[in-house]
């Protein structure tokens, strides 16, 4: 595994191109989509032997087999991929394989005591407390870190996002934003390109929806040069 980190190239400002966020290409490599809305070019790879990655307002994580990686270094952390959830400068980290809560905060990664039944499908957080989307026999649930249910979620058929305000999920041949329903068949991975758009990926193929409520877009972003 090779990991390559431009401090520069994971600013969120400073940089004359317009960006839309990053993504996970297929290879497990972060790049940054350069353009505007459905006029985009991908950047170099930034780290690889990535397993994911999610951008926020201000920063971006990545997990790599065995650590959390920022602009700032690399935290140590259990081994597998990793769930992010934003909230001002610091992210909830959940961790599938071990089922361990964490908050990541100036570099640093501190577990948190939670019971969460089911498979993790989404995390978002506000003001300190993480919420959890969870898929178990008797349906599709937002829970809290104790486990107590906030609310039921549609029946999904593929990933789930958990959003400001909504959630996106898949069912066969669409991904639902909200009460918008767009044609998709084939979708995989949903992935958080930054604040405002995330990564989708359907048979293959990369694309990106812009998740602002009101402007909710879904468009093809160019594939990786080999």
């Amino acid at each position: 595994m090779v990991v390559a980190i431009c401090s520069c190239a994971w600013a969120q400002s400073g940089i004359a191109r317009p960006q839309l966020g990053k993504i996970l290409d297929a290879n497990g490599a972060v790049r940054t989509v350069y353009g505007i809305a459905a006029s985009t070019a991908l950047g170099d790879a930034e780290i690889t032997g990535v397993l994911s990655s999610a951008c926020g307002k201000t920063f971006c994580l990545a997990k790599t087999d065995s650590s959390i990686v920022s602009a700032s270094g690399n935290a140590a952390a259990p081994a597998g991929p990793a769930l992010f959830a934003f909230d001002g400068g610091a992210a909830f980290v959940w961790f599938p394989q071990s089922r361990q809560l964490a908050q990541w905060q100036n570099g640093v990664v501190t577990p948190i005591d939670s019971s969460v039944d089911g498979e993790v499908l989404s995390i978002r957080a506000s003001g300190g407390a993480v919420e959890f989307a969870v898929r178990r026999q008797s349906g599709e649930w937002i829970v809290k870190a104790d486990g107590s249910v906030v609310a039921a979620l549609p029946r999904s058929s593929g990933p789930v996002m958990l959003i400001a305000g909504g959630v996106v999920y898949v069912t066969h041949g669409e991904i639902v934003i909200r009460d918008l329903q767009m044609p998709l068949a084939g979708v995989t991975r949903l992935g958080r390109m930054s604040a405002g758009y995330l990564q989708v990926r359907a048979a293959g193929v990369d694309y990106a929806i812009r998740i602002e409520k009101g402007r909710e877009t879904l468009f093809q972003l160019p594939g990786v040069t080999q």
